[in-house]
């Protein structure tokens, strides 16, 4: 599967990125592919240029709540990709207005081999059903 991973924090990156492949092939038996973005207009082009499974994607990057804007334009374009929000946000009125473009999952740093495993099975169920609808 394909991993795009949205974080400006290169430490952020390395962890998820190992939790994803660590966990890929630890359960599935495969090595899931990794690429990343630090920033909204890098990750927009990335979006238009090639296809992902799924996608973490942090909420502050540049600006406070830039990441918004990768979230809608998936939900505007490619609906049915996974979104799992990974932040250090957890404010009320940011989680209201981010459950609204109805990301996938919401995670609060820091995150966990748990919390990166239960991510991946839900891509994984997400895809299957896609699969048999399309």
């Amino acid at each position: 599967m394909r991993c795009l991973i949205v974080e400006d924090s290169k430490i952020i990156v390395q962890i998820i990125a190992q939790l994803v492949r660590k966990i890929s092939i630890e359960y599935y038996a495969d090595s899931d592919n990794v690429t990343y973005a630090d920033n909204v207009p890098l990750a927009l082009n990335l979006l238009s240029k090639q296809a992902f499974d799924y996608i973490f994607l942090d909420l502050n990057l540049r600006e406070e709540l830039d990441g918004l804007k990768i979230l809608e334009y998936v939900r505007k374009q490619q609906k049915n990709i996974p979104v799992f929000i990974v932040t250090g946000d957890n404010n009320i009125n940011t989680v209201k207005q981010v459950i609204k473009l109805q990301p996938t999952d919401y995670l609060v740093k820091p995150v966990s081999k748990m919390k990166i495993f239960r991510c991946l099975e839900k891509a994984r169920e997400l895809r299957g059903l896609n699969a048999t609808v399309n």
